[in-house]
C-alpha cells in the first residue's frame, strides 16, 4: 500500500489532539530552524493543540530549551522537551541505581548533566565501573566507531553493561551524517556486550510521553520523525499514528530533485513492517 504524500499538516492535525515531534531533520537541522516547522508549531499552538519535542538528544530536555530559543523556536509553542537523558536520569533515580553508581562516560562534556546533582561518581579506570554511559562520540568531526573498538574491548573486558544516551546511529548536523551513541551501542552489542538503550524506538520514550499527556488520549497523538527504525517504529509500537518526514536522515534515499520517490518510501516503510499515515518532504503548515 502507497504510503500517502501530502504538502501541508493542517488538514491531518484536525484528527489528533497531540503531537510529538522529532527535533533534529524534523524542526531544525542542527544549525538553524526549518520555517515550515515553526510555521507548523504556531499552528498548532493556536489550535490549542499540545506538542512534546521528543528527542534522542543526550542530556536533559531543559538543556535543549536554551538552543531551541537561540533557532527562533519559542518557549510558548511546546509543553516540553522530552530528551534521551531525561529517560536515563528518570530511570537512574525511579529504579535506585540499577548499574552501580561509578561511571565511565563517553560523549561531549555538557551531556554529563544526565547525572548532574545525583549520587553518582565517575571514573576513568574500566575496573572501577558499574557502567559505561554513553551519550556519543568524543569528537564526532575526526572519529569513527572504528577509533572506538580498543575502548569497547576494554569496556567488554571489564564486564560493564552499556547505558545508551542517544539510540540514532547517525544524525542530521547541516549537510552532513554524523554517527551518534546508538552505532556505539549496536557495535558492543556485536561484541557481545550488553546495551540498555534510552529513547525512541523504545518504549521508554513513548511511556514517558504518555505520562506526560496524561490528561488526554494517548492514542489520539500523532508522530512526526524522519528516521523509519526510530521516529516510526517507535510510534507503530506505542499504537499511535506517524508522519515520515522524508528531507532528514533518509533524504538521500527518498527525494529526488526535492520531489519524494513515493516507491522507495513505500519499499522501506513495508521493509519495516510499518505505515505511517503519510509521508511529507518537509514539514509545513
Amino acid at each position: 500500500m502507497p504510503v500517502p504524500v501530502i504538502a501541508h499538516l493542517e488538514p491531518v492535525a484536525q484528527d489528533h489532539d497531540a503531537f510529538l515531534f522529532d527535533l533534529w531533520g524534523v524542526v531544525h537541522n542542527g544549525v538553524q530552524a526549518f520555517p515550515g516547522a515553526v510555521r507548523t508549531l504556531r499552528g498548532l499552538a493556536a489550535m490549542g493543540r499540545p506538542v512534546i519535542l521528543l528527542s534522542n538528544a543526550p542530556r536533559l530536555g531543559q538543556d535543549v530549551d536554551t538552543r531551541l530559543q537561540e533557532m527562533g523556536i519559542g518557549r510558548d509553542l511546546y509543553r516540553r522537551v522530552v530528551a534521551s537523558g531525561d529517560l536515563v536520569r528518570h530511570a537512574m533515580v525511579t529504579q535506585d541505581a540499577p548499574w552501580g553508581r561509578k561511571f565511565l562516560f563517553w560523549g561531549k562534556g555538557p551531556d554529563r548533566s544526565i547525572l548532574a546533582g545525583l549520587d553518582f561518581e565517575e571514573v576513568t579506570d574500566p575496573a572501577a565501573a558499574d557502567f559505561l554511559l554513553c551519550a556519543g562520540l568524543d569528537d564526532v568531526t575526526t572519529e569513527t566507531v572504528a577509533d572506538y573498538r580498543p575502548r569497547l574491548k576494554a569496556v567488554l573486558d571489564a564486564g560493564l553493561p552499556m547505558v545508551c544516551a542517544n539510540p540514532d546511529f547517525v544524525v542530521q548536523h547541516g549537510d552532513t551524517l554524523e554517527p551518534c551513541a546508538g552505532a556505539l551501542a549496536l557495535a558492543y552489542q556485536q561484541m557481545g556486550g550488553t546495551s540498555h538503550w534510552f529513547g525512541k524506538p523504545f518504549a521508554n520514550a513513548y511511556d514517558y510521553c504518555r505520562n506526560e499527556l496524561a490528561d488526554l488520549d494517548f492514542s489520539r497523538c500523532l508522530m512526526l520523525g524522519d528516521t523509519i527504525r526510530t521516529d516510526i517504529r517507535g510510534a507503530t509500537d506505542a499504537g499511535i499514528s506517524s508522519v515520515l518526514i522524508a528531507s532528514g536522515v533518509h533524504s538521500g534515499d527518498f527525494l529526488t530533485d526535492g520531489g519524494i520517490d513515493e516507491a522507495a518510501v513505500s519499499a522501506a516503510c513495508a521493509q519495516e513492517g510499518v505505515a505511517p499515515r503519510a509521508v511529507m518532504a518537509m514539514l509545513d503548515w
